[in-house]
């Protein structure tokens, strides 16, 4: 009898190694059942450090959708904005409904994620952020 076995998805970065790919993916798997909660305070912290193995992880996960209770714009948004220059709390603000809507939609919030706990800065983000186009222009507008 032969044991099937599922292959590493493609995307393995090639310095990873597979003992770590599937550590990280096995810390992952564990807290999403068994502490929720700690899953979700570990994702919303950009500042807290986290094992590379584990980190990797998350950005495939968050990039693959496959942690539907993350929400980019209460996470991601505020930290972009300061990026940008411009306060946090903007990310909550009325007016910037239709920003809020394309970070929860955006199709680079796993690259997104690691960049911004890696302190990428407004030009690097411009490389991929949707938003990033009305953020400059709501910094380059006058007081």
């Amino acid at each position: 009898m032969t044991i099937p076995y599922a292959k590493p998805p493609a995307s393995i970065d090639r310095p990873e190694r597979l003992h770590d790919y599937l550590q990280g993916d096995r810390v992952l798997r564990e807290l999403r059942t068994h502490a929720p909660a700690a899953l979700d305070r570990l994702i919303d912290d950009l500042e807290h450090p986290l094992s590379a193995p584990f980190e990797r992880a998350v950005g495939r996960a968050l990039g693959a959708e496959r942690l539907p209770g993350f929400v980019p714009a209460a996470t991601l948004m505020p930290t972009m904005l300061t990026r940008f220059g411009l306060p946090a709390e903007l990310a909550t603000d009325k007016a910037l409904k239709a920003q809020r809507r394309t970070c929860n939609r955006c199709p680079q919030v796993g690259h997104c994620w690691q960049a911004l706990r890696h302190g990428a800065d407004a030009d690097e983000c411009r490389g991929f952020c949707p938003n990033a186009e009305a953020f400059t222009a709501m910094g380059e507008e006058p007081a």
